[in-house]
């Protein structure tokens, strides 16, 4: 067995193994679907200027410009499709009665292939949010005819329920993160296809560490956070879990 072999022989173990398990996935899951990063070679941020479309301000100055960008993003999100790294974190969660999913994506792929115990982290561009009343709905309609849309309660523009940069992570989300990771027996923490370059993220990759739980990294590269991780699995999720996960199933 090569190392390769012998990292996904060590990181099924460790899963079937587990009490509970802890996953958190990135940008790098929904790019195998197809789904553009953002700060990688083509990612959306190499394309336009973030401050442009992912902040109050921007949204202030200039609301249909803003939603010009993300109504683009929704159209080409609703014409992909989950892929295997999606399925298999789908099927994990069937295997583990303790299981807790958090996304940094705001794309609804996770519910698509079956997950149930999640949390979008970043909020989820699926939705809108009234800048009056707070009030959130599900809009899936990719175009939207009309730009930019108004609350059809009191008439207040809507924007869409993600975080843009300078603004708090959402806190229900955050409340679950940290309500499993302190209440749970969690011996393995699976992080998927993300830079972690965010402290939060750091800190709840590496929370269980210091406790004996194990952390599997899986990434087409290195990150900040391949130091802490126990075993890593270099390549492509929808290539490596799909390994890992049947062995589970059938181990």
């Amino acid at each position: 067995m090569n190392d390769m072999g012998d990292a996904i022989h060590q990181a099924a173990v460790a899963i079937r193994q587990a009490r509970g398990v802890f996953v958190l996935t990135g940008a790098g899951v929904s790019a195998e679907s197809g789904v553009p990063t953002f700060r990688d070679a083509g990612g959306f941020w190499k394309k336009i200027d973030p401050y442009k479309v992912a902040t109050p301000e921007a949204f202030a100055e200039d609301p249909k410009f803003v939603w010009e960008w993300y109504d683009a993003r929704r159209t080409q999100l609703a014409a992909v499709q989950p892929n295997p790294s999606h399925f298999a974190i789908a099927r994990l969660e069937k295997q583990k009665e303790l299981f807790f999913l958090l996304t940094q994506n705001v794309d609804d792929l996770h519910e698509q292939a079956g997950s149930t115990k999640l949390a979008h982290i970043h909020g989820k561009i699926w939705e809108v949010r009234c800048t009056r009343e707070g009030t959130v709905r599900e809009d899936k309609r990719a175009p939207l005819p009309i730009l930019p849309p108004r609350c059809e309660n009191c008439g207040a523009l809507e924007r869409p329920n993600v975080v843009w940069f300078g603004e708090m992570i959402d806190g229900n989300a955050a409340a679950l993160a940290e309500s499993f990771l302190s209440q749970t027996p969690i011996d393995v923490v699976i992080v998927i296809g993300t830079e972690a370059s965010f402290g939060y993220i750091m800190d709840w990759s590496t929370r269980k560490r210091g406790s004996g739980g194990a952390l599997i990294e899986v990434n087409a590269g290195t990150t900040g956070l391949t130091p802490y991780a126990d075993i890593h699995l270099c390549g492509k999720a929808g290539e490596l879990l799909p390994q890992i996960i049947p062995t589970i199933a059938e181990g």
